[in-house]
């Protein structure tokens, strides 16, 4: 009875148009003389596009040696070839990847229990392995098939932004870039979106940047537009009742913070618990803060690597991702402090990545000018989905609260609070 290496092998043999479907790396065959034996037959596949024992002993004796004596290695294909019937390849070559990923992760296993590498790198390894994957062959779709397919409509996130629903028509599983130079509201500006969004779908915030105190302060304060300053002492009773029934309306949303460092190991982990859960929106603040265990990388491919990381999390795990990220210096020398994609900070691979790039801009920043209600441009300056441009919305620093044009209401002073 052949066991598995020589079922795969015989496949070859017997049916040689199975070698341009070999796809499995030459590691996943444990037997030094069955991986001596697949680099001959694809050698000579290579050549003539067939397999002939006889012929492979002559041409490609010069690749033998005393550790593969030619004699005993063809008996073994001979003997593989009478014995085997040559069918199920896909089969078998499945079959063999799996036992190659389950080695690799009992040996990644061994090397922790062995402190040859940490906890958190043993995660990383397992993740990285349960990810590899092979694909033996193409799905033959039908005509109706495919006209489903390229009819279909992909799912959409609606935010009470109509317009930036409209023109930016973000959908489920994109990696959205979200940018801005420090101090014109990009972190407000997700906390907006997530508010939004926490009644229909499952949401998770890596919050890298403020404590847990911060993030609820704005939460409430979008929620019920009472600025920060009166919610650690109330004005009026009114307002007070409004602030327990703004807090009560964010326990209730489906939201998650995690306020803490993280690594990309960390956030992969906790977006593949939450998913299971149904599609979720996971807000990372912000991409310079993640972590990363390689201390031999720069910045910069530290970074590329993560962004990586986190588009294909995107598209494997039922998830979509908001990532802040944050703009260089380079806009502010320019006359028109507008920023562009080539702006982005860190590293290119934002822009390569991501799926939207929304850019954040207040021209009275650059003035020196505060309002008590800004008017911020939301850039879209890449979008694969829909269309780019310049949308406007107004920005109250008080509450946090993003809105649109003309519907934001201050509430500034404590006689302003009364019953409408």
């Amino acid at each position: 009875m052949l066991d598995l290496e020589d079922e795969v092998i015989g496949c070859l043999i017997l049916h040689p148009e199975n070698i341009a479907k070999l796809v499995i790396p030459d590691d996943c065959f444990k037997n030094q003389e069955n991986r001596f034996i697949v680099k001959l037959l694809k050698q000579q596949y290579q050549d003539i596009r067939n397999i002939d024992l006889i012929a492979l002993g002559e041409k490609y004796k010069h690749l033998f040696n005393q550790r593969f004596n030619q004699e005993v290695i063809i008996t073994k294909m001979v003997n593989i070839m009478t014995n085997s019937f040559g069918n199920r390849f896909d089969y078998y070559q499945e079959l063999l990847f799996e036992r190659y990923v389950n080695d690799l992760i009992l040996g990644a296993i061994d090397k922790f229990k062995n402190n040859q590498i940490s906890q958190e790198e043993l995660l990383t390894s397992i993740h990285k392995y349960e990810a590899l994957s092979i694909k033996t062959s193409a799905n033959k779709l039908t005509g109706e098939e495919v006209f489903k397919i390229i009819n279909s409509k992909n799912k959409g996130i609606n935010f009470r932004f109509e317009k930036l629903s409209k023109y930016a028509n973000i959908q489920e599983h994109d990696l959205v870039v979200v940018s801005a130079r420090p101090g014109i509201g990009k972190t407000g500006f997700v906390l907006n979106l997530m508010e939004d969004l926490a009644d229909r779908y499952n949401c998770i915030l890596f919050n890298m940047e403020m404590s847990d105190k911060q993030v609820y302060q704005r939460l409430v304060g979008i929620n019920t537009k009472i600025p920060i300053s009166y919610q650690v002492n109330p004005a009026t009773d009114y307002q007070k009742e409004q602030l327990i029934k703004g807090s009560k309306a964010i326990a209730n949303k489906n939201i998650k913070v995690i306020s803490r460092s993280q690594t990309i190991s960390s956030i992969r982990k906790r977006i593949i618990e939450e998913s299971k859960q149904g599609h979720t929106l996971a807000f990372i603040d912000y991409v310079g803060l993640i972590g990363s265990n390689d201390k031999t990388k720069s910045l910069y491919e530290k970074t590329t690597a993560i962004v990586k990381e986190l588009r294909q999390i995107s598209l494997d795990y039922d998830c979509t991702i908001f990532l802040v990220a944050q703009i260089n210096r380079n806009s502010e020398n320019t006359k028109d402090k507008r920023p562009k994609i080539s702006d982005l900070k860190e590293t290119g691979e934002l822009e390569q990545s991501a799926t939207t790039v929304l850019m954040l801009h207040n021209e009275n920043y650059y003035k020196g000018i505060e309002m008590k209600v800004e008017e911020v441009e939301v850039i879209i300056g890449k979008n694969r989905n829909g269309q780019t441009g310049i949308l406007t919305l107004e920005y109250n620093q008080q509450t946090q609260r993003f809105d649109v044009k003309g519907t934001n209401k201050i509430y500034n002073e404590p006689n302003n609070w009364r019953k409408e």
